[in-house]
């Protein structure tokens, strides 16, 4: 077992956390690659922060305020003509995006689809959801899985403009929690499963997967998005995090963990972390340096996001013989991927 600190009110105490996790994987990283030892590190899930499971205090403005800096990252993303771009007419962001919705459209055969979405956010899907229909894919039904309980009053709001009419179900629970089976039954329209936003770097891949697989029904879509580590533009994953958005979402885990007084240095790190097989892989790690009376110079560890090459994307996709990839785009930079699979 590896030792892992949290804290508690003022106080430090240690929390076990399974060797073999991703984040006791990361935990030994940081303590191999800087110069925080092991007790000065203080790590935790990543799905903490979007839940107040566990905590006295049940106030969630600091819940709604996530949301709503997942959402300012988004708008920049999917606004903006040129990110992704290495030169004036490469693949942006935005038509990386609307391209996977192309292949989509292909992979459906023209019926309908039940969209469920894991973690919701509403600039993307507004934009694909918007996509699918211009290419003539029909939206059945609604779905949406999510730790953030305040996901669901934005939600309702932004999709009454993308899909005017259309159930709506909103579900509170954690990804490995949820099965579309138990939703819709085995036999119900074939689905489009989106996880965007990085999601699944938060976990070990592997486990995402099985997650996944539990998730869909043979026949159903599952659409992706990750931020990949390209060799020649490593620096365009420091630039992601670098964000205001970012930071503050930085600063907002440390006051839920430790405390609104104390100030803190805003770090961030991209630390090789042992993968699975013997390889290693690339992770990057969101924090504040704090002081304390105890320990002196501390590192709260506010999220950290594996960034996979592509080979070792598109082998874990189809790791264990579940989904089969069924397309993807890349922007110009080789850097934000969008995959299309289809569980078999």
């Amino acid at each position: 077992m590896t030792l892992a600190f949290t804290f508690s009110q003022s106080d430090l105490e240690v929390a076990n956390t399974p060797a073999s996790s991703l984040q006791s994987r990361v935990h030994r990283a940081i303590a191999s690659h800087t110069e925080f030892s092991l007790d000065r590190i203080v790590t935790q899930d990543n799905r903490v922060k979007y839940t107040n499971e566990g905590r006295e205090h049940q106030a969630t403005d600091h819940l709604d305020e996530v949301f709503r800096l997942m959402r300012e990252l988004n708008e920049t993303g999917v606004g903006s003509q040129s990110l992704g771009q290495l030169t004036e007419g490469g693949v942006s962001f935005r038509q990386a995006l609307f391209r996977i919705c192309e292949q989509v459209a292909g992979e459906s055969a023209g019926g309908p689809l039940v969209y469920v979405e894991l973690g919701p956010e509403p600039v993307k899907t507004g934009f694909i959801l918007k996509a699918l229909q211009q290419l003539g894919v029909a939206i059945d039904r609604y779905i949406a899985v999510d730790l953030n309980p305040m996901s669901v009053a934005h939600m309702r709001s932004a999709l009454q403009d993308a899909l005017p009419g259309t159930d709506l179900e909103f579900m509170t629970c954690s990804f490995d929690e949820f099965r579309l089976k138990d939703v819709i039954g085995e036999e119900g329209p074939p689905a489009l499963i989106t996880m965007l936003g990085f999601q699944e770097g938060n976990d070990d891949p592997f486990t995402v997967n099985g997650w996944l697989k539990d998730i869909a029904r043979p026949g159903d879509l599952l659409l992706s998005e990750s931020q990949l580590y390209a060799t020649h533009q490593i620096d365009r994953i420091p630039f992601f995090y670098a964000h205001p958005a970012m930071q503050r979402f930085s600063r907002i885990a440390f006051e839920q963990a430790v405390g609104r007084a104390l100030p803190t240095l805003n770090r961030f790190f991209l630390l090789p972390v042992p993968f699975q097989e013997n390889e290693t892989a690339h992770v990057a790690v969101l924090g504040e340096e704090f002081s304390s009376t105890v320990n002196g110079r501390n590192l709260h560890v506010s999220n950290f996001c594996l960034k996979l090459t592509l080979d070792q994307y598109r082998h874990y996709r189809e790791h264990g013989g579940h989904f089969r990839i069924a397309g993807e785009t890349l922007t110009d930079d080789k850097t934000l991927h969008f995959q299309l699979s289809r569980r078999l």
